[in-house]
Protein backbone atom coordinates (compact mmCIF):
# COMPACT_ATOMS: atom_id res chain seq x y z
CA UNK A 1 0.00 0.00 0.00
CA UNK A 2 3.10 2.30 1.09
CA UNK A 3 5.16 1.43 -2.07
CA UNK A 4 2.24 2.16 -4.63
CA UNK A 5 1.51 5.78 -2.84
CA UNK A 6 4.47 6.99 -3.23
CA UNK A 7 4.47 5.43 -6.58
CA UNK A 8 1.43 7.49 -7.21
CA UNK A 9 3.60 10.93 -5.71
CA UNK A 10 6.36 10.24 -7.63
CA UNK A 11 4.48 9.98 -11.06
CA UNK A 12 2.74 13.18 -10.07
CA UNK A 13 5.52 14.77 -9.45
CA UNK A 14 7.50 13.98 -12.58
CA UNK A 15 4.33 15.22 -14.81
CA UNK A 16 4.30 18.49 -13.60
CA UNK A 17 6.95 20.34 -15.55
CA UNK A 18 5.33 18.58 -18.85
CA UNK A 19 2.30 21.23 -18.09
CA UNK A 20 4.55 24.05 -16.98
CA UNK A 21 5.91 23.37 -20.58
CA UNK A 22 2.72 24.13 -22.51
CA UNK A 23 1.78 27.62 -21.02
CA UNK A 24 3.72 29.99 -23.11
CA UNK A 25 3.44 33.70 -22.96
CA UNK A 26 3.57 35.63 -26.46
CA UNK A 27 5.40 39.23 -25.87
CA UNK A 28 5.83 41.76 -28.67
CA UNK A 29 8.88 43.75 -28.38
CA UNK A 30 9.40 47.16 -30.11
CA UNK A 31 12.48 46.93 -32.60
CA UNK A 32 14.34 50.10 -33.54
CA UNK A 33 16.95 50.61 -36.33
CA UNK A 34 19.80 52.21 -34.25
CA UNK A 35 21.47 51.52 -30.58
CA UNK A 36 22.61 55.05 -28.44
CA UNK A 37 25.07 54.13 -26.08
CA UNK A 38 25.60 56.59 -23.35
CA UNK A 39 28.96 56.02 -21.65
CA UNK A 40 28.23 56.78 -17.69
CA UNK A 41 31.36 58.23 -15.48
CA UNK A 42 33.30 55.59 -13.50
CA UNK A 43 33.22 57.75 -10.51
CA UNK A 44 31.01 60.80 -9.28
CA UNK A 45 32.93 63.86 -10.04
CA UNK A 46 31.52 65.63 -6.84
CA UNK A 47 33.36 62.53 -4.47
CA UNK A 48 36.83 63.29 -6.37
CA UNK A 49 39.33 63.81 -3.23
CA UNK A 50 37.07 63.57 -0.74
CA UNK A 51 36.90 60.45 1.97
CA UNK A 52 33.54 58.85 3.21
CA UNK A 53 34.41 59.91 6.33
CA UNK A 54 34.34 63.91 4.96
CA UNK A 55 31.27 63.03 2.62
CA UNK A 56 28.86 61.37 5.81
CA UNK A 57 30.16 64.52 7.58
CA UNK A 58 28.69 67.42 5.24
CA UNK A 59 25.44 68.08 6.62
CA UNK A 60 22.44 67.80 4.05
CA UNK A 61 18.89 66.28 4.03
CA UNK A 62 18.53 63.59 6.03
CA UNK A 63 20.46 61.91 8.83
CA UNK A 64 23.15 59.87 9.46
CA UNK A 65 24.43 59.28 12.55
CA UNK A 66 28.20 57.60 12.62
CA UNK A 67 29.46 55.78 15.74
CA UNK A 68 32.96 55.36 15.34
CA UNK A 69 36.32 56.25 17.35
CA UNK A 70 37.82 59.51 17.20
CA UNK A 71 40.92 58.08 15.36
CA UNK A 72 39.15 56.54 12.32
CA UNK A 73 39.44 59.30 9.49
CA UNK A 74 43.10 59.75 10.92
CA UNK A 75 43.35 55.98 10.56
CA UNK A 76 42.03 55.93 7.57
CA UNK A 77 44.38 58.72 5.75
CA UNK A 78 47.34 57.35 7.27
CA UNK A 79 46.59 53.73 5.65
CA UNK A 80 46.06 55.26 2.50
CA UNK A 81 49.14 57.37 2.71
CA UNK A 82 51.35 54.02 3.59
CA UNK A 83 49.67 52.12 0.35
CA UNK A 84 49.77 54.78 -2.55
CA UNK A 85 52.88 52.79 -3.78
CA UNK A 86 51.65 49.47 -3.99
CA UNK A 87 51.65 47.82 -6.81
CA UNK A 88 49.17 45.22 -8.42
CA UNK A 89 49.51 43.30 -11.41
CA UNK A 90 48.51 44.72 -15.01
CA UNK A 91 49.74 45.84 -18.32
CA UNK A 92 52.07 48.55 -19.57
CA UNK A 93 52.86 49.21 -23.31
CA UNK A 94 56.77 48.63 -24.11
CA UNK A 95 57.89 51.14 -26.80
CA UNK A 96 61.67 49.90 -26.12
CA UNK A 97 63.86 46.82 -25.27
CA UNK A 98 67.23 46.97 -25.79
CA UNK A 99 71.23 46.11 -24.67
CA UNK A 100 73.01 47.67 -27.67
CA UNK A 101 76.17 50.25 -26.44
CA UNK A 102 73.48 53.45 -27.24
CA UNK A 103 70.20 51.90 -25.32
CA UNK A 104 70.55 53.89 -22.60
CA UNK A 105 71.05 57.52 -24.72
CA UNK A 106 68.27 56.01 -27.01
CA UNK A 107 65.98 55.43 -24.16
CA UNK A 108 66.22 58.63 -22.70
CA UNK A 109 65.56 60.46 -26.23
CA UNK A 110 62.25 58.18 -26.32
CA UNK A 111 61.16 58.28 -23.18
CA UNK A 112 61.23 62.20 -23.28
CA UNK A 113 59.99 62.84 -26.79
CA UNK A 114 56.69 60.24 -25.45
CA UNK A 115 56.59 62.71 -22.65
CA UNK A 116 56.44 65.78 -25.09
CA UNK A 117 53.59 63.93 -27.34
CA UNK A 118 51.59 61.85 -24.69
CA UNK A 119 52.14 63.95 -21.79
CA UNK A 120 49.30 62.50 -19.70
CA UNK A 121 50.44 58.96 -20.17
CA UNK A 122 53.28 58.38 -17.55
CA UNK A 123 56.65 56.62 -18.42
CA UNK A 124 59.23 54.50 -16.94
CA UNK A 125 62.75 53.93 -18.09
CA UNK A 126 64.16 50.97 -16.17
CA UNK A 127 67.78 49.25 -16.31
CA UNK A 128 67.52 45.24 -15.49
CA UNK A 129 70.78 43.96 -16.19
CA UNK A 130 71.77 44.13 -19.85
CA UNK A 131 68.66 46.01 -20.87
CA UNK A 132 67.27 49.49 -20.86
CA UNK A 133 63.52 49.35 -21.37
CA UNK A 134 60.90 51.95 -22.01
CA UNK A 135 57.00 51.54 -21.09
CA UNK A 136 54.12 53.39 -20.39
CA UNK A 137 51.43 53.60 -18.73
CA UNK A 138 49.02 51.64 -15.78
CA UNK A 139 46.50 49.64 -17.25
CA UNK A 140 43.85 47.18 -15.05
CA UNK A 141 42.99 45.13 -17.98
CA UNK A 142 44.61 43.83 -20.78
CA UNK A 143 41.86 45.92 -23.30
CA UNK A 144 42.53 49.39 -21.95
CA UNK A 145 46.16 48.83 -22.69
CA UNK A 146 45.59 47.76 -26.49
CA UNK A 147 42.79 50.65 -26.76
CA UNK A 148 45.75 53.18 -25.68
CA UNK A 149 48.44 51.02 -27.82
CA UNK A 150 46.03 51.19 -30.94
CA UNK A 151 46.35 55.36 -30.33
CA UNK A 152 50.58 54.93 -29.97
CA UNK A 153 51.29 52.36 -32.76
CA UNK A 154 51.47 54.94 -35.65
CA UNK A 155 53.83 57.23 -33.35
CA UNK A 156 55.59 54.02 -31.92
CA UNK A 157 54.78 50.63 -34.38
CA UNK A 158 57.38 48.37 -32.27
CA UNK A 159 55.06 49.18 -29.03
CA UNK A 160 53.25 45.95 -27.66
CA UNK A 161 51.63 45.50 -24.57
CA UNK A 162 53.20 43.30 -21.24
CA UNK A 163 52.26 41.74 -18.18
CA UNK A 164 53.63 44.23 -15.15
CA UNK A 165 53.26 45.43 -12.17
CA UNK A 166 51.80 48.37 -12.50
CA UNK A 167 50.51 51.25 -9.76
CA UNK A 168 47.45 51.67 -8.83
CA UNK A 169 45.46 53.83 -11.76
CA UNK A 170 43.25 56.57 -10.74
CA UNK A 171 39.57 55.57 -11.10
Amino acid sequence: MMKRFFAVIFSAALALPVFAQQQTVVQTVPQTDSTVVVKLPLADSSLVGKTIFQVLGQPGEGSVKLNQPQGMGQAYEKYIKANGERKRQGYRIRLFFDNRQTARKESEELEKAFQRQFPLIPTYRSYTNPFFKVVVGDYRTKSEAVKELNKILPFYPKAIVVKESIYFPAI
